[in-house]
């Protein structure tokens, strides 16, 4: 399924759709395997437009709540996720 992603016009509609997108993602990786882009934006983006995929996975990765590891994304350890 081909979905396309609509134009954004404020800060507010981007955090819309981080909101949107981000919950899918954490609980692709809540069973701690660590994952790369590709396949991220593969499972995720049957449900989400890929943009929106990408765009997510960046934030969470700036934000703290996945981390990159040799070229692959997985949530933070017990301990770092605070």
């Amino acid at each position: 399924m081909s979905r396309t992603t609509p134009r954004y016009f404020s800060s507010l509609d981007i955090e819309s759709a981080v909101a949107q997108v981000a919950p899918a993602i954490l609980a692709l990786l809540a069973d701690g395997v660590p994952r790369s882009k590709a396949a991220i934006v593969a499972a995720v983006s049957e449900r989400h437009p890929k943009t929106d995929v990408v765009r997510t996975l960046m934030r969470l990765a700036v934000t703290g709540r996945v981390v990159e590891a040799g070229r692959k994304y997985r949530l933070p350890p017990e301990e770092d996720a605070a």
